[in-house]
């Protein structure tokens, strides 16, 4: 594994692969199985893999972790080795510099809504980098996991919107034993905490089984689902969860929690 930390050497590493197709992964590293899986659907498409760690400034608001975001490149280091990666792209620009390139705006219907309620310019700095990278990676397939979802859509619309040649593949959300979806801060649960957030994985298994039924029937289900909704948030907040959001969109249940100040995501189909 190479590892490429300026755009000198990004370049001289195009030439290398240009010739065979790439799969980019883009991480902001604290890297865990879940994110392992996505570099193995890399590798299922492209000759060559690539995968980026950078903790994006643009995509944290001024009362956010981004200082405190869990950054641990010895580790990361050895679970890429031990993975099929041909080349790690490891850049350090400044949120100044990253102001000067070209500013993406999230599509506004997909961004204004779940996540978007609460970190306003999140996706914005998101779409920003992401569209950055693609024009210097120049990849032609991109993986993004499916428990950031709504990131993913916005992802797919920002290649639509601006015609960009790359292929966005969606990775299946990987979980722990318990349910608990994989995430890099999840680091911060203590043992209690951890215990608590089992209940996300067990709600939202229920959530789907029952709006599953009432989609099947088909009759006034739009009410129905709210009805489940209703019902589940106050069953998360009565168990001591912070509740950003429990809503019901593209086919999938999303939530954000905050557990003693950590706040998590995780989706499911129904």
């Amino acid at each position: 594994m190479k590892i490429l930390y300026n755009l000198e050497e990004l370049e001289i590493a195009k030439n290398e692969y240009k010739q065979g197709g790439i799969a980019f992964v883009p991480t902001m590293g604290a890297l865990h199985a879940g994110h392992l899986s996505l570099i193995n659907k890399a590798n299922s498409v492209a000759d060559k893999v690539i995968v980026s760690i950078f903790v994006n400034p643009l995509q944290f608001g001024p009362n956010e972790d981004f200082t405190k975001y869990p950054r641990n490149i010895d580790k990361d280091l050895a679970l890429l080795r031990n993975k099929k990666v041909d080349y790690l792209f490891y850049p350090s620009f400044t949120k100044d510099e990253l102001l000067k390139i070209k500013q993406v705006s999230a599509e506004p219907k997909l961004a204004d809504i779940l996540c978007g309620k609460f970190r306003k310019g999140h996706f914005d700095g998101v779409a920003t980098i992401v569209n950055y990278f693609f024009e210097l990676i120049e990849p032609n397939y991109a993986v993004f996991g499916e428990k950031d979802y709504q990131q993913l859509k916005i992802i797919e619309a920002m290649v639509n919107n601006l015609s960009l040649n790359v292929k966005i593949l969606a990775a299946p959300i990987l979980r722990e034993a318990s349910g608990l979806a994989m995430s890099s801060r999840n680091v911060y649960l203590n043992q209690s905490s951890r215990l608590k957030a089992d209940e996300i994985y067990k709600n939202l298994n229920s959530m789907s089984e029952e709006i599953s039924k009432i989609l099947a029937g088909g009759i006034e289900r739009n009410k129905k689902i709210q009805r489940i909704i209703d019902s589940y948030k106050e069953k998360f907040i009565n168990s001591g969860f912070e509740l950003d959001y429990l809503e019901y969109h593209w086919s999938r249940i999303l939530i954000a929690a905050r557990i003693d100040g950590v706040r998590l995501i995780d989706n499911m189909p129904a």
